[in-house]
Parts: C-alpha cells; sequence; structure tokens
C-alpha cells in the first residue's frame, strides 16, 4: 500500500508545491551524481554538491561545492544550509566491495543516510531524495512487479542498508513531517560509469580486442536504464508528486547479458564471444513495472539501449583517445598541481614586488612602505585562505585565522603602540590608498590562481555517487 502524502507533524517543512531553488547533490562527484547535477542545472535548479572531492566532471569552482563525509553529521547541516531538498546519492555501491568491508558500507549507506536525514530535519530542508535500487525485490518477488510488491528479507548486505535507508526516509516522514522520494534505480550505465560495471566492462574488452566472458547462455536479464534519463527522473521527482512516493526508475524493457554482448560486439565490430560455465545462484532477473513514475511523474526512459551503449563507446573512445593531443594533455595533468602552484605563486611574486618597486619609485619608503607591503602580502594570505576547498574538521578553523590575521593587522597599522614594534606608524590617506592597491592586486592575483586551479583527480572518493 502507497504512503500517505503528508503528515500533520510538518511544521519545519517550507511551502510545499514550489519548485525548490538549492538542491544538495550527496555524491555529486560521481557517476550518477554529476549527471544529476547536469540535470538541475539544465532545469535552472541551483545545485550543490557535498562529496569527499570536487567534481572532475565539472569545470573548477564552476559547482559550489562542499568537501565532507556523510558520517560528519555537522558537515551535512552547513552544506544543506539555503537548501529546499537533497538528492542523496552517495553510497557504497559495488557489492562485491561491500561484501569485504561491510562495516564501513553499513557506515556509509545506513547511518550516512540517517545523518542525512537527520541534518535536513534540524536544517528545515523540504524533501529529501533518496536513491534505492531495484535490487529491493530481489529475494521472494515474481512476476510483474511493482513498487507495492512484498518485500523479502535481503539476502546480501549492499540491499539490506538499501532498505534502511528507504525505512530511516518514512520514518521521519511519520514522526518528524520530512518529506522523502525514493526512487529505486534500474541498473544504470552511459558516461562517466564507473569501470567494473557490466557494459564498460564489456566495451573495455571490446576495445582491447579481447573476447566477452557469458556466464552460461547469458539469459540472466537486467533493468538498464541510462543515466541522463536517470538523472532527469531525479529532477522530476523533486516536484510535488514526487512527495512521500516511491518510484521504479527503469529502462523501457529487460536486457539480456547475452545481448549486452552482442551489442557492444556490433557496435565495436570484430568482437568474439565467450560461453563460460553457468555460475551457481546467478540472479535471473526480474520484470519490473515502471508505471508509476510515468503516470505521476511523466518520466519514462527515453533512450534504447542500442543508442545508450553508442553513446558510452563514443564517450569512452574520445577519454581514452591516444592521440598525441591527449597524450600530452594527460601528462600535463600529472604535473598541472604542483606546476600550476609554483606558476601561480612566483606570478603573485613577481606582479608585487613591481608594484612595491613602483610605490618606492613614487617617493615611499620606510615605514610607509613597510605597511603598503604588508597589506599586499596579507591580502595574498586571506583570498588564498578563504578561496581553497578545506576538508569540512578545518574550514572554520582557517577562515577564522584569515579573518583573524586581517583584524590584526588593521589594528596594528592604526594603534601607535602596538604598530612601533612592527615599524608601522599610523598611515595618513596616500598610504592607506596604496595599501588598497597593494591589498586588491594581490587578492585578484590569488583568486585568479584558485580559480585557475585545475580539479585534484587523485583525491580518494570511495564509491560516492556510484
Amino acid at each position: 500500500m502507497r504512503p500517505h502524502r503528508g503528515s500533520p507533524h510538518n511544521d519545519t517543512v517550507r511551502s510545499p508545491g514550489q519548485p525548490p531553488g538549492k538542491v544538495l547533490v550527496t555524491g555529486g562527484a560521481g557517476f550518477i551524481g554529476s549527471h544529476v547535477v547536469d540535470a538541475l542545472r539544465d532545469a535552472r535548479i541551483e545545485p550543490r554538491i557535498f562529496d569527499l572531492r570536487s567534481s572532475p566532471y565539472h569545470a573548477s569552482r564552476s559547482v559550489d561545492t562542499v568537501i565532507g563525509d556523510l558520517s560528519d553529521l555537522r558537515s551535512l547541516t552547513s552544506a544543506m544550509e539555503g537548501c529546499d531538498a537533497v538528492v542523496h546519492l552517495a553510497a557504497a555501491a559495488d557489492v562485491d566491495r561491500v561484501a569485504r568491508e561491510p562495516r564501513a558500507a553499513e557506515a556509509t549507506n545506513a547511518r550516512g543516510t540517517l545523518n542525512v536525514l537527520e541534518a535536513a530535519r534540524a536544517g528545515g530542508v523540504r524533501r529529501v531524495v533518496y536513491a534505492s535500487t531495484i535490487w529491493v525485490y530481489g529475494d521472494g518477488c515474481e512476476g510483474l512487479v511493482d513498487e507495492d510488491a512484498t518485500l523479502g528479507l535481503p539476502s546480501h548486505l549492499y540491499t539490506a542498508t538499501k532498505l534502511a535507508g528507504e525505512m530511516y526516509c518514512r520514518s521521519y516522514e511519520r514522526l518528524y513531517g520530512l518529506e522523502y522520494t525514493i526512487l529505486r534505480f534500474g541498473i544504470p550505465y552511459g558516461p562517466r560509469a564507473r569501470p567494473a560495471a557490466v557494459v564498460p566492462a564489456f566495451v573495455t574488452r571490446a576495445l582491447a580486442g579481447e573476447p566477452l566472458q557469458i556466464a552460461g547462455e547469458g539469459l540472466q536479464s537486467r533493468r538498464f536504464v541510462y543515466v541522463e534519463d536517470l538523472a532527469d527522473g531525479v529532477v522530476r521527482a523533486l516536484g510535488p508528486a514526487g512527495a512521500n512516493g516511491i518510484f521504479n526508475l527503469v529502462g523501457e524493457r529487460s536486457v539480456t547479458i547475452r545481448e549486452v554482448a552482442h551489442t557492444v560486439g556490433e557496435i565495436v565490430g570484430d568482437v568474439d564471444i565467450v560461453h563460460t560455465p553457468a555460475r551457481a545462484a546467478d540472479f535471473g532477473g526480474l520484470e519490473l513495472s515502471g508505471e508509476r513514475a510515468a503516470t505521476e511523474l511523466g518520466w519514462r526512459a527515453a533512450t534504447p539501449f542500442r543508442e545508450g551503449v553508442r553513446r558510452y563507446v563514443e564517450w569512452h573512445r574520445a577519454a581514452t583517445a591516444p592521440e598525441p593531443a591527449r597524450a600530452l594533455r594527460s601528462r600535463r595533468l600529472t604535473l598541472v598541481p604542483a606546476a600550476h602552484a609554483v606558476i601561480s605563486g612566483l606570478a603573485i611574486v613577481a606582479a608585487l614586488t613591481a608594484y612595491i618597486a613602483a610605490v618606492h619609485a613614487a617617493g615611499v619608503g620606510g615605514h610607509e612602505q613597510n605597511e603598503v607591503e604588508v597589506v599586499s602580502v596579507v591580502a595574498v594570505v586571506v583570498a588564498l585562505a578563504l578561496g581553497l576547498e578545506w576538508r569540512s574538521a578545518s574550514r572554520a578553523v582557517v577562515a577564522f585565522a584569515a579573518w583573524a590575521l586581517s583584524v590584526c593587522t588593521a589594528i596594528a597599522m592604526f594603534t601607535p603602540g602596538i604598530g612601533e614594534h612592527l615599524r608601522f606608524v599610523p598611515p595618513d590617506e596616500g598610504v592607506l590608498l596604496l595599501s588598497a592597491m597593494g591589498a586588491g592586486l594581490g587578492a585578484t592575483m590569488a583568486v585568479a590562481a584558485v580559480r585557475s586551479r585545475p580539479a585534484d583527480d587523485d583525491q580518494m572518493v570511495g564509491e560516492l555517487g556510484g
């Protein structure tokens, strides 16, 4: 039976029926999350990413980003400030990794979701959209399965943690009036996908000239869904029709593993397919209904499977192309973080040195020149401290230290007793103007350096965002 819509306890959420102005996307730097960020921007909704790293799929600092972990409730609460809704995608999504590291997976998937809900409740967020999975139907469901199917007890820890998240969502709506939308995703595929997933794995082997291996006859079926279609469904679910509902976001038909292999072979060309012995207890697949999403959200998967695979192959070839220009770019990226810092630092030093030389040439020297130099350098330090990304635990400390440095510098300039020890004298209007110009030059150079800084591609994200 479908959960009720609305709650008598709803005294903290914002006005219903209004489109969200800003949405936090946990796992927004990952596979699915980065596409959801794109879809939100296309819908003129402002996204904010919460993840362990900056998004490698968006220009540096083009999307508001908070670096943090789901275990940090304070960081989550701060990240949700000003947000109307949260799209919670961050999860340990690799089932093999979940089996190897059960405690870490439970902490991320179950308790991480609880933290998201608690932060949303505390911050007055209107809605949490929770990414679940069609694997919740894997135990005991038969025939054409829809969202009202009775779910069996899960046999895999991954499914158990995702179901725990679903139950937390429903409990928070009942107890606190926090709206939820539960989206049970089909098997996502498309650009930016994790290499270990079935479609990327087949494409990688095919492009390398290696045979594609199928267990048994390959009749196991999956409900794949192209990632851009999936992201569109997530955005649609933010509307009023999605409130307190559960929806399957799946492709229009089931696709067998054998069809996946043949489709990849036809698109890539000249690929051998090898059948290996069938694996015991290999999941055969289910027939899933996506009618509720079509009827209530106006969403259907629009991309046929073959077309989606073709787009992925095209993207994969472009992303791994070995032409000289791309090879050169790859080498540059490995050197860029250090080289960029050195070049930016030299540029800032050169600009400030030239400015101080010009000030000196204009007849300003002694204590007045010292003040101009100190103010200019302090402006660079403060701009860098406030502009760079910091771990959530360090962000407040760095900001406080930066502003404290600014205040102490101002006090030293205008307090004779203190300033004398630092070779400061109370500045006149001319020195104030020159100091302000030096500060503006230094801060501008620092901000330009930060904004042009490339993303650090080697940061660990785990499995956030799929």
